[in-house]
């Protein structure tokens, strides 16, 4: 805790100027003397969901979690150049989220001060900021955004019963987790209703993939590759664009989404994949919410 907690502070806080500098109109200069304006828009959103956690390698299951999360920061939109009905939009923040176990029987037996009991039960909260791209299209004063977020989040997690019926090596896949933040990243893609031009229906897939130890050179690799694959996808997205403006929101959505989600299912096995390291625990969830955007 006492090496993680520098780097968190440090994340944060360059998270947090973005996220709180001065909104309003921002004018870009653009050759030919041609303007292009985009607006900063706050937003506050509240999600709901139901959890599974797994962990590659284990044997045994954990217990569905009641997740609860609320997201806050920037939306920076503003019409795409050739088509006033197309809304581009980029989305930074701070997202928390709380992930509440089921409650089980009290036990006399327990492992490492943990009860046993009849299932395999976790808690945990995570905290973590917001990188999001979206396109959406605009129906007068409403508009429905399909948003696609590449996250790095801390998580903690807090194991609250063991399952009976497993044993200690099963329940170490749990264990360890416990104890400290730990680095994770998570995807998630979520059609995004807006009403009035405030409120804001939303429904989402989430998978957050957490590491139980940091291998800062493996992980940059891998990230390495990560990265060439999106600009991958970035081009073929813009030459979709170039074709057909009104396409954008649709190719962004299923490519970005594809690639994250391709991706995290490659490091299911291999935290760090190409490279063989530990398992990551996972944590996968289908959410509803509602939030405001002013």
């Amino acid at each position: 805790m006492i090496q993680t907690t520098p780097i968190i502070v440090l994340c944060f806080l360059l998270v947090s100027t973005t996220i709180f500098a001065q909104g309003g109109r921002v004018n870009k200069l653009k050759s030919k003397d041609t303007s292009e304006v985009s607006i900063k828009r706050p937003f506050v959103d509240l999600i709901y969901g139901e959890s599974q956690i797994s962990r590659n390698g284990m044997t045994g299951e954990i217990s569905d979690v009641t997740i609860y999360g609320i997201s806050i920061g920037l939306k920076k939109e503003k019409e795409h150049k050739e088509s006033k009905d197309i809304i581009v939009q980029d989305k930074t923040g701070l997202h928390f989220s709380l992930g509440r176990s089921p409650e089980t029987g009290k036990s006399d037996s327990t492992y490492w001060s943990i009860p046993v009991g009849p299932s395999n039960t976790m808690e945990f909260w995570s905290l973590g900021s917001i990188n999001g791209s979206a396109y959406g299209y605009k129906f007068g004063a409403n508009a429905i955004i399909l948003n696609v977020e590449d996250n790095a989040i801390w998580n903690s997690f807090s194991p609250r019963s063991f399952d009976i019926m497993q044993n200690p090596t099963d329940w170490q896949y749990m264990r360890d987790m416990d104890g400290t933040m730990r680095l994770g990243s998570s995807m998630i893609s979520s059609i995004e209703c807006r009403l009035g031009n405030t409120l804001t229906l939303n429904g989402g897939y989430t998978w957050n993939q957490v590491l139980p130890r940091h291998m800062f050179w493996y992980w940059l690799g891998s990230e390495v590759i990560e990265g060439l694959a999106g600009a991958a996808i970035d081009n073929v997205i813009a030459n979709f664009g170039n074709i057909s403006p009104k396409s954008l929101p649709v190719m962004h959505f299923i490519l970005k989404s594809a690639l994250l989600y391709g991706v995290k299912e490659l490091r299911r096995t291999h935290m760090n994949w190409p490279f063989e390291t530990a398992t990551p625990m996972n944590i996968t969830y289908w959410n509803i919410g509602v939030g405001l955007t002013l």
